[in-house]
């Protein structure tokens, strides 16, 4: 300490050497200058105090909202209880800057009537004076426009945490208007989305009309083209899943083809039979009883002659008479034999007569269902389109039935839990609040004042 030069301030104790820097010197220098603390710290509080008592009283009343993600659909059963999305925080978000919106401020202005109330009287009459060449009516849009800014520096949007509430603050002067403008801010959010639901029913019903009266159009040109396209082409529709009228018959004229052949071919198998030989091992002939009745005669009259001619000679009249007869008997054998051959051979040619005709007809028929499916093509496509317009007016329709009977039923997603009570108290200025932080403030301001005054008097060392 030698080597330290020694303060000469008379107002420095000397058997203080202060060693510059040190928390004991500054805790030391703190308390012999603590009227200069207590001093400005009193002072600031005071100051405060004179500044809260100058302040005008501002009263905050407060309505609580419960906000849902979607409104009750009372159409649909399963949708009854709101489900969470992951778009809530968006969803919410908006909700609240909703509340903050400048056109929802100014509904609150004009179904309040804050422009006629004492609370805001400075600013509409300066507001009157300036728009004062303006007609009345103009004039108090302008004055509620102006006093937007003003409403919404007094509103207060407080989401509660992890639930669907919020809380709408207000402040002004008067108790009673906050009480009014906070419910008016709750009535007024919840009319506007209201409102905001049936402007955008009244679209949908306005653009589904329009659209419907389209598609009916659409529907009816097509369906008339359709009917034109068919009637010129001569087309019948028998069923969606049945085939056409040329398949159909194709398919029965097939069936009776088939079995015209198989008559064909037993039949051409009789006449081959029939056609050589004497024919009396027919199964006609054989089966035939006046046949066999001849050929009993004829070999009756056979075993006669034979018996005869051992004693007769052939030109014996008895002899010349059986052989007349056996002449006879043959002839008619024969004449029924060549019906029966006759006959079998109209069976053959009738037969064959149908299969030619049936295959004819199928032939006829192939052409006209090859000509039908190429007719066709052109039919189809006017039916599919008839189909689909048909299709998209019915599924309108139905949408705008939906929407005509859904959009009257007024669902809301935002309700009122709380409404806003007149407050008992101002909410500012904060007494206790403002008080304590003068303290602070002051007793900071003073130390600091009081440890400037230290440094600037305490001598420094020289530099070596």
């Amino acid at each position: 300490m030698a080597g330290l030069p020694m303060s000469t301030d008379p107002h420095l104790d000397p058997h203080d050497a202060p060693v510059e820097g040190t928390l004991g010197e500054y805790a030391r220098a703190l308390l012999r200058r603590w009227l200069l603390i207590v001093a400005i710290a009193a002072a600031v509080v005071l100051a405060t105090v004179a500044i809260s008592l100058m302040l005008t009283p501002k009263y905050r009343a407060t309505t609580t909202l419960q906000i849902e993600r979607e409104a009750m659909k009372v159409l649909d059963m399963k949708d009854l209880i709101p489900s969470e999305s992951p778009m809530d925080r968006d969803f919410y978000q908006t909700q609240y800057e909703l509340l903050m919106s400048r056109s929802l401020a100014r509904r609150v202005i004009a179904k309040t009537g804050l422009a006629d109330h004492p609370a805001y009287r400075e600013e509409v009459e300066a507001l009157t004076k300036k728009l004062d060449g303006k007609a009345a009516p103009s004039r108090r849009v302008l004055i509620e426009r102006a006093l937007t800014e003003q409403v919404l520096a007094s509103l207060q949007i407080e989401p509660v945490r992890n639930s669907r509430l919020v809380k709408v603050h207000f402040e002004s002067p008067d108790p009673a208007l906050s009480a009014r403008v906070a419910n008016t801010y709750a009535s007024e959010f919840i009319a506007s989305g209201l409102e905001r639901r049936l402007q955008a029913s009244s679209f949908a019903t306005d653009y589904l009309s329009d659209r419907l009266a389209q598609l009916r159009q659409r529907l009816e040109d097509s369906e008339k083209n359709f009917v034109e396209f068919a009637g010129q082409e001569k087309i019948v529709s028998v069923g969606e899943d049945r085939p056409s009228l040329p398949a159909q018959n194709l398919a029965e004229l097939n069936a009776l083809l088939a079995t015209a052949q198989d008559a064909r071919i037993k039949s051409e198998a009789a006449w081959r039979q029939a056609r050589y030989g004497s024919g009396l091992a027919l199964p006609q002939v054989v089966s035939n009883p006046l046949i066999q009745s001849l050929m009993q005669t004829r070999a009756q009259l056979s075993a006669e002659y034979q018996q005869k001619l051992s004693t007769f000679k052939p030109d014996y009249p008895d002899m010349l008479r059986l052989n007349r007869q056996l002449g006879e008997v043959g002839q008619q054998i024969n004449f029924h034999v060549a019906n029966i051959r006759e006959s079998i051979k109209a069976e053959y040619d009738a037969a064959s007569a149908q299969e030619q005709m049936l295959e004819n007809r199928i032939e006829q028929l192939k052409g006209a269902e090859l000509d039908l499916q190429d007719r066709s093509i052109r039919y189809n496509m006017l039916k599919r389109e008839v189909d689909t317009n048909r299709q998209l007016y019915d599924g309108m329709l139905q949408r705008f039935k939906e929407i005509g009977v859904g959009g009257n039923v007024g669902a809301n997603n935002i309700s009122v839990v709380d409404p806003a009570d007149v407050p008992g108290r101002p909410s500012s200025p904060r007494w206790a609040f403002n008080l304590a932080l003068a303290a602070i403030f002051g007793l900071f301001a003073g130390v600091l004042a009081a440890l400037l005054l230290h440094v600037a008097r305490v001598p420094r060392r020289p530099r070596p």
